[in-house]
């Protein structure tokens, strides 16, 4: 079978047996067949099962798409590509993660194989061979480039070919690390930044949010200086970066000190456009109050980013019924990931 019939996934490390066992699940013609850290790859039953626009159901993929082959050097992985160079392709170049958090390594190092492979790529390329820029755009073609972790020695890399759409992040990988601002008052602040440039969402100036499980205040201060103003429901304490903040949009930050099983409907906005969940509960028992908060948002919502904490296989086995309960919600684009700030956890993003 050539090498067309195989898909790549690049997901989290922890999560690679979870990844496989969601995919024979809902993909059956999609059997495992070869994987390295942060990195699967399935071979389909037939080659026309697959393609640029293949998709992988599985909550855990950051990035993924039809696997052309593997090369050592810049001119074999142009060889692979050169089919598809009837026009410029998006070059995306990226190392796949290794089983240490992203915030725990050397950031003087992580990144550095990618950036070299890629201006290896760019200077044997002919010059109208790629996009000078790596954001993607719908309709893109774009040629994936996975490189191990710099920290590891090398090895081929892994060329990929994906069609950009809105089910895929427009960076490289999907969406790489994003490092919090010293002032930030937890890494939460990189989650909710990573999931909205993964999905491509633009918060404007004027919003109104609402946090569930805000404190210390990480996502809500991002929000914040996006010029969001946040109403961040937690009966912990907030960090001053939120409390004291005011925006030049005049946005500022309301502590509703209260768990949200006792939020009056009164405490809130009559309207709000973005709902986040980050609450320390399991799944179930966040998405009561999830459902809840979607409702007093009276239609107002544009987008939702609800982190689910996966702490053992029994939430993992729930998945499937998570799923159906956020379908319900309403939202007509629905998409899951992992990002590179998650631990144990994926993220639904819901656009309306």
């Amino acid at each position: 079978m050539p090498p067309s019939a195989f898909v790549w996934v690049t997901h989290q490390v922890a999560a690679t047996r979870w990844l496989k066992a969601e995919v024979a699940a809902r993909a059956p013609h999609l059997k495992f067949a070869f994987a390295r850290p942060g990195l699967t790859t399935f071979k389909a039953d037939r080659a026309d099962q697959v393609g640029p626009r293949v998709e992988v159901p599985t909550s855990f993929a950051r990035a993924w798409g039809l696997s052309l082959g593997r090369a050592d050097a810049a001119d074999a992985a142009l060889a692979l590509a050169a089919p598809h160079l009837r026009r410029p392709l998006r070059l995306h170049v990226f190392e796949r993660d290794v089983d240490v958090p992203v915030d725990e390594q050397d950031a003087a190092v992580r990144g550095t194989r990618a950036a070299a492979v890629e201006a290896t790529l760019r200077a044997a390329a002919p010059a109208d061979a790629f996009h000078a820029e790596p954001r993607a755009v719908a309709g893109d073609l774009v040629l994936d480039v996975v490189v191990p972790h710099a920290g590891e020695p090398d090895e081929p890399w892994l060329i990929g070919l994906h069609a950009h759409d809105d089910h895929h992040g427009p960076w490289p990988g999907g969406v790489g690390h994003v490092p919090p601002p010293p002032e930030a008052p937890s890494r939460a602040w990189c989650k909710i930044e990573e999931a909205l440039r993964w999905a491509d969402l633009e918060p404007a100036p004027g919003d109104v949010a609402v946090e569930l499980g805000a404190s210390p205040g990480g996502a809500s201060y991002a929000m914040l200086c996006r010029g969001v103003t946040v109403y961040g429901i937690d009966p912990g304490e907030m960090a001053p970066a939120c409390l004291d903040f005011t925006g030049p949009h005049g946005n500022r930050f309301v502590h509703l000190h209260m768990p949200a099983a006792e939020v009056p409907k009164a405490a809130l906005p009559r309207q709000y456009q973005w709902l986040l969940n980050d609450v320390n509960l399991a799944p179930m028992v966040a998405l009561r109050y999830i459902e809840r908060f979607v409702a007093l948002a009276h239609g107002g919502l544009r987008g939702a980013i609800l982190t689910l904490k996966l702490n053992d296989d029994g939430v993992f086995a729930a998945l499937p019924r998570l799923r159906e309960r956020i379908a319900k919600l309403g939202a007509p684009r629905i998409r899951y990931t992992q990002l590179p700030s998650h631990r144990s956890e994926v993220v639904a993003i819901l656009q309306w």
